[in-house]
């Protein structure tokens, strides 16, 4: 009996004194002084550290691993983003968007070529798989254009047109150049200057202005990509010229319709959901994120009508019920809002659930990897992680094996922070290099 007390009494002092390292490390660099450190660590699921483990925090693009985990279950490890062509039986043909954010016009142009034979009188796009809400309702000014992509079924090489800045020959003024055959409006208020590039890219009249401003100054060429103004315009633009390629001569209106009970299948471009799931999980990419949320709530609501935001969350709630507590909030699939409030502990019994499938863990970043770029490079191949930053916060979250060989999942969240982000990141690596050693 003794040796059994004292076995116990041996763990629980080697727990406190691995749990007060970390106290001690959290205090000596006073991420508490200005800063609110909410932590949470399970070594083969059970809690070896936490700290303000129930405090609701924003979670950032770390909330991507849990939407992208709910589509991931309700959409299934096998499901491919297909864009469709359909045919009646009176030669209409119907291409069905299915929200492929990988779709680029080369792909359109195989499709199409699968029907260049065939007559055709007219072609229809059945946009219905969501709706064309542009933003989710919680985001902020600065989270919508030119910043992010307006979120669409209307997808085509990424919804990106190329623009280079360019001072002319003489260098006595400066050039907007557009090659893409898709265009935008603008007015050039820029002007040469010999220090730096710094210039703002705004939408003139209003939210619905189809025309940008260009104000400040250049001293350099510059390439940038922006997100296009109107996706329906730029897809309909590079549809045409996939039909040019395809050698396919069409001259109608393309229309928008539904396509109609009957209408037979007959080709097909797709990109898999592990394709998909680079640009959300490795890359952190918003839009793509709240695609994909959309496309999943569509087959949740087995496609009775145009998905929407709401029931993306729907559909999350359901997937993760037994997670859910009252207190969590969340608004969006990608981690943008403000409004998402999580707790380390949610995250943390979220991301139990979803490891349990090792497909879907495999698809996570490991180090070195993605938004982990040349951090925790000796935890390569051992660690699989998603990190998230706002303005004022950093966040990481995922699982790896330890030093000792047990399975460790963790999430930390810093909010509300003055330091430099840089000092964040290797607070959390640090952090996770004492659970890798101790656990």
């Amino acid at each position: 009996m003794k040796k059994i007390l004292l076995f116990l009494t041996f763990i629980i002092f080697t727990c406190s004194v691995q749990a007060n390292e970390i106290d001690r490390y959290i205090k000596k660099n006073d991420f508490e002084l200005k800063s609110t450190v909410s932590i949470l660590a399970k070594k083969n699921n059970k809690v070896v550290y936490k700290k303000h483990s129930q405090k609701l925090l924003n979670p950032a693009s770390v909330l991507k691993m849990l939407t992208f985990g709910a589509s991931y279950v309700t959409l299934g490890d096998d499901y491919k983003f297909e864009t469709i062509l359909y045919k009646d039986n009176s030669n209409n043909f119907y291409l069905k968007l299915g929200g492929d954010t990988l779709l680029t016009t080369r792909d359109l142009t195989q499709l199409f070529s699968q029907i260049k034979k065939c007559k055709i009188n007219n072609i229809y796009i059945d946009d219905t798989i969501f709706d064309k809400t542009p933003y989710p309702q919680s985001w902020m000014q600065e989270d919508m254009y030119p910043n992010e992509r307006a979120i669409t079924p209307y997808i085509i090489d990424n919804n990106f047109t190329e623009i280079a800045i360019k001072r002319s020959s003489l260098a006595t003024t400066i050039d907007i150049i557009q090659n893409d055959p898709y265009k935008i409006a603008i007015i050039n208020n820029l002007k040469l200057t010999k220090t730096e590039n710094a210039y703002k890219i705004e939408k003139v009249y209003g939210e619905d202005s189809q025309i940008l401003s260009f104000n400040g100054t250049i001293a350099k060429d510059e390439l940038i990509n922006l997100p296009v103004l109107n996706p329906e315009i730029n897809f309909d633009i590079k549809l045409r010229r996939a039909l040019d390629k395809a050698e396919i001569r069409y001259l109608n209106k393309v229309f928008v319709k539904k396509i109609p009970q009957g209408a037979q299948r007959v080709a097909s471009i797709s990109h898999n959901i592990n394709e998909i799931s680079r640009n959300i999980l490795l890359n952190s990419d918003n839009f793509s994120a709240e695609v994909a949320f959309r496309v999943a709530a569509a087959k949740y609501v087995n496609y009775s009508h145009s998905a929407t935001l709401d029931d993306a969350l729907a559909m999350f709630k359901d997937v993760f019920r037994n997670e859910l507590s009252d207190d969590i909030k969340i608004s969006d699939g990608s981690g943008v809002s403000r409004h998402n409030l999580v707790n380390v502990e949610f995250v943390v019994n979220c991301l139990e659930k979803l490891f349990q499938n090792e497909k879907y863990k495999n698809l996570l970043a490991t180090a070195n990897q993605g938004t982990l770029k040349d951090r925790l490079i000796f935890l390569e191949n051992n660690l699989r992680a998603k990190t998230g930053t706002l303005s004022d916060m950093s966040s990481i979250a995922g699982t790896m094996a330890s030093k000792s060989g047990n399975n460790v999942v963790f999430a930390i969240i810093v909010q509300n922070s003055p330091k430099r982000k840089a000092i964040l990141k290797n607070f959390e690596n640090n952090v996770i290099t004492m659970l890798y050693r101790k656990y």
